[in-house]
């Protein structure tokens, strides 16, 4: 009897769950346009996300080319209301009252780095931009170009051979910009001083951070769970956690040595800051352990993955383009930065000569333009109100096509705006709009280490085309950059040569 009792009040609360389910699902008179969600994954599902058989670019495209300029996207359980014009987004960025970062646009990433600044909002925020931005700035940044070439130069010594073909190029730049991120930020060789264990408690770390944020529709309490009792997980934290306290001990005791001198680099900068008293009533009280922790971690990761992305489809770019490397090394000879026949002489890069290369800076611009470092950024509403005539409610998510505005022909006149010219930025393009290319979000929440990623970018395919590196498509890469977006870059295969060969 007991047993037929419980079996009965299963199968009720089985199909209230799902009537729930459907009535939170079922669309309404005043929706946006969209595709019908799936009952548990949203649009996840239908839209071949979760099946790797699309990008967030290729959807926000296709939703777009289908549902016109406003349109709904379900990220799990979460009805997001997606927005690709650029005028959308000067009226969101312009209004830091009502639009505010929103959580979803690294969804349940505090679950792994609670403390990290892309997860902070209001005066907690402002506490940790005092902290973290004077190092971020481009007058500080360009002091550490001798830095990022002499990475690149261990990356192409390392990796880049003559005459192979590379099938491991995304993991071979990810190594180059988390070494750059480790000398610049934490003053530390990461090649040298960090072992293969934590290198790959990192990969491990990320991927833990990526499950979590494609499975929105798990209950956070269950992700929890899930990460509490996950062996792996918990020995990556361990390894992290422990090169974190080990990069902050040694930043005490050089400050212990040297009082009174002003911070250099990012490491220096936090623990100057340390102040377990640190609190949001006060936006210069500076930042507690824990915190100081989770924004090591931060700028480890995001350091790690986006400039690395965006190096990886230069070389994509440039193997399908010989012509752009040929004049990127015009120019270079034009200003006599090109390797000689002399193989022990190579010109140094200074921040003078780099900001002179005008066609380089065109090809960095077209990388980021068409390679954003996210198809889309989020914000969510502070309080109700209206966009183009589409009422938005309090806590409702906000999509912002970035890449949909990046190559958006209404924006973009030079060309077909979807195919990789840097030309354009000296043609009609020159003087496009400054909310025509996104690269890095806007307002108020936009990157704080922008000005590194750019500069580390630019520096990096320099330095490349310097040493006179020649990189060639092969049969395997077929189609162009439409049709290699969906599997980039695990299908990127690329032959390397060198001239001076």
């Amino acid at each position: 009897m007991i047993s037929i009792i419980f079996v009965s009040l299963t199968i009720l609360v089985i199909v209230l769950a799902y009537i729930y389910l459907k009535q939170w699902y079922a669309p309404s008179l005043d929706d946006l346009p969209g595709v019908q969600p799936h009952i548990f994954f949203g649009n996840l599902l239908n839209s071949g996300i979760l099946k790797q058989e699309s990008t967030f670019n290729q959807v926000m495209i296709d939703y777009q080319r289908r549902f016109g300029d406003k349109f709904q996207y379900w990220f799990g359980s979460h009805r997001c209301l997606a927005f690709c014009r650029l005028e959308h987004a000067q009226a969101i960025f312009s209004d830091r009252h009502t639009f505010e970062q929103s959580p979803l646009f690294l969804p349940n990433f505090d679950l792994l780095c609670p403390n990290g600044i892309v997860m902070l909002t209001g005066a907690k925020w402002k506490r940790h931009v005092r902290v973290l931005l004077p190092m971020l700035k481009r007058a500080k940044i360009v002091g550490h170009l001798a830095m990022i070439t002499q990475c690149t130069d261990r990356f192409i010594d390392r990796y880049l051979h003559a005459g192979q073909i590379h099938r491991d190029l995304h993991a071979a730049c990810q190594s180059l910009t988390m070494n750059v991120i480790g000398l610049i930020g934490f003053d530390c060789d990461f090649d040298a001083n960090v072992d293969s264990p934590v290198k790959k408690a990192f990969l491990d770390f990320i991927f833990h951070g990526t499950l979590l944020m494609i499975t929105p529709w798990v209950p956070r309490w269950l992700g929890k769970i899930y990460l509490r009792y996950n062996r792996k997980y918990q020995r990556a934290y361990q390894l992290v956690h422990k090169l974190a306290e080990k990069l902050v001990k040694e930043e005490q005791n050089k400050q212990s040595e040297i009082e009174n001198e002003r911070p250099k680099t990012l490491i220096a900068s936090l623990v100057s800051s340390l102040n377990e008293e640190a609190n949001d009533e006060d936006i210069s009280s500076g930042l507690n352990h824990a915190e100081i922790f989770d924004e090591v971690l931060m700028m480890i990761l995001a350091g790690y993955d986006t400039t690395s992305t965006a190096l990886t489809w230069f070389i994509f770019f440039a193997s399908k383009n010989p012509r752009v490397q040929q004049r990127m090394k015009d120019e270079l000879r034009e200003h006599n930065l090109m390797m000689t026949d002399d193989p022990n002489y190579l010109p140094s890069l200074t921040p003078n000569n780099l900001a002179s290369l005008t066609y380089c800076e065109c090809v960095t611009k077209e990388v980021l333009r068409l390679a954003p470092t996210a198809s889309f950024t989020t914000r969510i509403a502070t309080r109700d109100t209206i966009l183009d005539d589409v009422k938005i409610n309090r806590g409702q998510t906000i999509f912002i096509g970035l890449h949909n505005i990046n190559t958006d022909a209404r924006y973009w006149h030079h060309a077909d705006p979807k195919e990789f010219i840097p030309e354009r930025f000296l043609a009609e393009d020159q003087s496009h709009h400054p909310l025509a290319m996104i690269t890095f979000g806007g307002g108020h929440r936009a990157c704080i280490g922008q000005e590194l990623a750019w500069f580390e970018l630019k520096a990096a395919i320099v330095r490349l085309m310097q040493r006179g590196i020649i990189f060639e498509d092969t049969p395997e890469n077929t189609g162009g950059y439409e049709e290699q977006v969906t599997c980039f870059p695990k299908a990127l295969a690329v032959l390397v040569r060198f001239e001076q060969s």
